[in-house]
């Protein structure tokens, strides 16, 4: 850009497509939860892509991976109250832009149940609640 014959240069910061943490979430001691409620974890979708919630129960916070992907597929993480109020979707929305996979952010369950969504080929597909 230039202003009054001078050339400014304007620095702008990568997006991060929604990879941030819940405060005190960390990915420590992390595994897959296998006992979840309607559904399995992980999750293979029909074209081979993974969807796997992951948790820390040290820190009580879970995640979402896509795992076997190509860029243009999305990855997310839902939560609610055990009786299915307080829904809160896309937390941590990510996109694949390059490589085969992708993680959103760690979210504190605070009680709540968690799952992960992935998206591909025009699909969605979740893992069940843990």
């Amino acid at each position: 850009m230039v202003v009054a014959g001078f050339v400014v240069f304007v620095l702008l910061s990568p997006v991060s497509y929604g990879v941030v943490d819940d405060p005190g979430c960390d990915y420590a001691e992390a595994f897959t939860p296998f006992d979840v409620k309607d559904g399995d974890n992980p999750v293979t979708m029909h074209n081979g892509r993974v969807v796997e919630l992951r948790a820390s129960n040290r820190t009580r916070c879970a995640w979402g991976r896509l795992s076997s992907a190509t860029p243009g597929e999305e990855i997310w993480t839902d939560r609610m109250r055990p009786d299915g109020s307080g829904y809160e979707g896309f937390l941590g929305y990510r996109r694949v832009d390059s490589g085969d996979g992708a993680h959103t952010g760690a979210y504190d369950d605070d009680g709540r149940l968690m799952r992960a969504c992935g998206s591909s080929a025009g699909r969605i597909e979740c893992t069940g609640w843990f």
